[in-house]
């Protein structure tokens, strides 16, 4: 990554997340499983005519789907020991800079209709004007209307020579079974926080800022394995200061820091009702969002139940926990579906509690009434 870093890092002008979007195949992070799919493809010449990029936003589908057609339309391509493209010939350069005639790339969410569809059809039946293959891009696949889906259908069944298509979307549901399955399926992972913290660290390096570890952890969450996401953010958290502190993320955006939501997470398994709801309360009052409060919880509850060497009564207390936040998971966020999400937590400790003072007595035998007489007359 850091040969792309450098190359790129004069442009002071652009975003993060262009400034910085990868060249070559070994700078993708986070997709180590499709880099060496694509790389073997590329070295054996066995390419497909249809690949379905499956993954939420932020990833690098669209990064991918951009290095792979350089790499098969750069002048290197009939190098048998080279994947990469060189990024320094013709069609690398006209690539990069979005003006080459043989790569069609459209956004399915802004051209919806038949109409879009149709153009694209007409512009890969001639032959291509530079470059070995034709690629066409669809980012955001299945925003395509019902009529762009059946014409492009037609072309997949039948597609022309040398032509590539290479569909990606966050919702795979979304797109018809007749499409699916005449693509090469590809998932892309969430970055992991590692290769996150790594890439943000670096960056912030070059851009000759500082980081602090707690404004670095507020990032990992907020951006939830995108790593779009998190250049965005320190982007912005960038643009008056060079150096990014966890007050500061905290200021700008509607995120909870990391140290707060640990706070609240620490009084709630504890059962200590006052303290959580005077963290809320906190919470609240700096307007922060409420729904990252309960997906920061859900993640630490899950790890704490999974590490959790304690008795079965604290088990089965954080479950109940557990379970109320999948409840509220899925409502949109508002003060009063949060009041209720609240109220129902503290009803566990209380719950829990007279449950653990009932369960001390059920392993002791109850004496009749009449047997604990002090004398009992034989007669």
């Amino acid at each position: 990554m850091k040969k792309n870093l450098i190359t790129l890092s004069s442009d002071t002008n652009r975003p993060f997340h262009s400034k910085y979007r990868p060249n070559y195949f070994d700078d993708i992070i986070g997709q180590e499983h499709i880099v060496s799919y694509f790389k073997n493809v590329i070295l054996s010449r066995r390419i497909s005519f249809a690949y379905l990029f499956i993954g939420q936003h932020g990833v690098g589908k669209t990064t991918m789907s951009r290095v792979i057609a350089k790499a098969l339309n750069c002048r290197r391509y009939y190098d048998i020991s080279s994947y990469d493209a060189c990024n320094k010939c013709v069609n690398c350069i006209n690539i990069t800079l979005g003006k080459s005639f043989d790569i069609h790339e459209i956004n399915a969410a802004l051209n919806t209709g038949i109409d879009s569809m149709r153009d694209l059809i007409e512009k890969i039946q001639f032959s291509s004007v530079s470059s070995s293959y034709k690629i066409c891009i669809i980012d955001e696949a299945h925003m395509l209307s019902v009529n762009a889906f059946n014409a492009l259908l037609k072309v997949l069944e039948s597609p022309p020579k040398n032509v590539v298509f290479i569909l990606a979307t966050t919702e795979i549901k979304r797109i018809p079974n007749t499409i699916t399955s005449r693509c090469h399926k590809l998932f892309f992972l969430p970055v992991s926080k590692i290769n996150l913290a790594s890439s943000i660290s670096k960056i912030v390096w070059i851009e000759g800022g500082n980081i602090t570890n707690k404004a670095l952890l507020h990032i990992l969450h907020s951006s939830k394995g995108s790593l779009r996401d998190a250049l965005n953010s320190i982007d912005m958290f960038m643009t008056n200061n060079i150096n990014i502190t966890e007050s500061r993320c905290s200021f700008l955006s509607t995120e909870i820091p990391c140290s707060v939501s640990k706070l609240f997470f620490s009084y709630l398994v504890s059962g200590n009702i006052i303290s959580t709801l005077q963290v809320s309360d906190y919470i609240q009052s700096k307007k922060w969002s409420e729904d990252n409060l309960i997906i920061q919880i859900q993640t630490m509850l899950e790890y704490e139940i999974i590490n959790n060497n304690s008795s079965s009564f604290k088990t089965e207390y954080l479950v109940s926990i557990w379970q109320v936040l999948l409840k509220y998971n899925s409502h949109n966020s508002s003060n009063i579906i949060f009041s209720y999400f609240l109220i129902e937590l503290m009803k566990i400790p209380l719950r829990s509690t007279i449950f653990k003072e009932s369960n001390s007595s059920v392993g002791r035998k109850k004496i009749l009434s009449f047997i604990k007489m002090k004398n009992i007359y034989i007669f």
